[in-house]
């Protein structure tokens, strides 16, 4: 029992600990923590306000309000996201756009901000805005003089993302006029190819994300100047472009060949399997890259028309034609293949992950029943030998490409599903694991992991 004016034993514990238990529990536990104390009410403010995540205009509001009658409360936030969908909210008033623009004044010690909103309003919000500690910065918005100039005032940006569609109003053959981008602490990037020339060469970057949306698009000048600013530094690169794009790979192959990770979409208004010429002409390409891993081309079909799956022997026959063309390579996903990854297990055997709903079966009738004579050196490699590529292989140039320890996890589930399917248990696929969006799976890798 506690005596009489001693303070209860929970506010004795360090404030990072008591930080932590607040930063645990949900939003309604946090706003009725807020009103046991002063003590309580400071800590539990810092969490409340530190992520903003705000999904509507009428949130927008209110939230604005708080920020600009609580500057205390706006001197908290470190993250700061707005996203909504312009067409489905009513044209809004001159006084909601003032509502924001008052709201990210305050923001004094914001690090993270994302303006996600396909609105040009909001270039005019930033000219009145400094912020000395960003690092990250996304938007919808096309490089713009206001836009830049709002940039340059923010050296120490690490993180930037533009609209992913370039200004049509300006022809391919002609620039815009505008100044360089000056962001000398800039490593990740992920916008239009339009925009990447304006980054100018003193940004270093180690992932980029570049799309063309327009149908005339030319990528040349783009990767010309990835090569210039960044041919030395670049591990990951995706592309997103109309077409086959075997001449953006090539481009790709000549001006970038020390990339790490490459990823190629292909938006197709009609989809197809791919010809044999196009198979053959990016196994002619690879030998050009000096330490690709990673290889992932997918197809996007414009339409969604299309029902064109995998098929497993000829892709099984098309990674190790790709692997033998460029032996740095661990991992490869072709196109149709719903996600699936083909992983190098030793020499060039390469095997689909088996934990996905068309590479487990496969793997299941392909070993249990024999029926490829080159799986007896899978055998031999669970029966002792050590696999060629493990996580203590990977942890030079690969580890900050695309997380080794996951990467050899990987590799050690799939030895042992392959030695449960040798023992003669039924290991079929389970359906689980490679349904997620590559999107979301390159925002990790640009987020989390540091290339170099």
């Amino acid at each position: 029992m506690n005596l009489e004016g001693e303070s209860p034993p929970i506010t004795r514990l360090p404030f990072e600990i008591l930080e932590a238990f607040i930063e645990l529990s949900g939003v309604s536990t946090q706003l009725s923590l807020a009103r046991v104390s002063r003590l309580f009410h400071s800590l539990t403010l810092r969490s409340l306000y530190c992520d903003i995540s705000l999904h509507s205009p009428h949130v927008v509001v209110s939230c604005c309000r708080t920020l600009i009658s609580r500057p205390g409360a706006a001197a908290l936030v470190r993250s700061f996201l707005i996203s909504y969908s312009l067409y489905s909210a009513k044209t809004p008033f001159a006084s909601y756009y003032s509502l924001i623009r008052k709201a990210l004044s305050s923001l004094s010690e914001v690090t993270t901000i994302r303006l996600l909103v396909h609105d040009p309003q909001y270039t005019t919000f930033l000219n009145h805005c400094t912020y000395p500690s960003l690092r990250h910065f996304e938007c919808y918005l096309t490089l713009s003089d206001d836009l830049v100039y709002f940039l340059n005032r923010h050296p120490k940006i690490t993180y930037l993302q533009v609209s992913p569609y370039e200004n049509t109003a300006v022809s391919p053959e002609d620039q815009l006029q505008l100044p360089t981008v000056r962001l000398p602490s800039l490593q990740y990037f992920a916008g239009n190819g339009q925009s990447v020339p304006y980054l100018g060469t003193n940004s270093t970057l180690r992932a980029a994300i570049v799309t063309w949306d327009a149908v005339d698009a030319v990528p040349e000048v783009t990767i010309s100047m990835l090569e210039r600013s960044s041919r030395e530094t670049l591990g990951l690169l995706s592309v997103r472009r109309r077409g086959w794009n075997l001449d953006l790979i090539e481009i790709i192959s000549t001006r970038l060949p020390r990339l790490l990770s490459l990823h190629v979409s292909n938006v197709l208004m009609v989809d197809s399997l791919p010809s044999e010429t196009y198979i053959e002409t990016i196994r002619s390409l690879l030998p050009r890259f000096v330490q690709l891993q990673r290889l992932r081309i997918n197809c996007v079909d414009y339409w969604e028309m299309g029902n064109i799956s995998c098929q497993m022997d000829q892709d099984f026959t098309t990674v190790t034609d790709w692997g033998e063309a460029c032996s740095s390579l661990v991992e490869i996903t072709l196109p149709h293949s719903n996600g699936m990854s083909w992983f190098r297990l030793s020499g060039n055997l390469w095997i689909p992950d088996p934990r996905h709903t068309s590479g487990g079966p496969w793997l299941y009738d392909t070993v249990v029943l024999k029926r490829h004579p080159r799986w007896n050196s899978i055998v031999d490699g669970l029966k002792g030998r050590e696999c060629s590529l493990t996580y203590s292989s990977l942890s030079g140039t690969s580890a900050a490409a695309f997380a080794s320890a996951a990467f050899g996890d990987s590799i050690v589930s799939m030895r042992r599903y392959l030695s449960n399917l040798l023992r003669g248990g039924d290991v079929r696929a389970s359906g689980e694991g490679s349904e997620d969006r590559e999107e979301a799976r390159l925002a990790t890798l640009m987020s989390t992991t540091h290339l170099g």
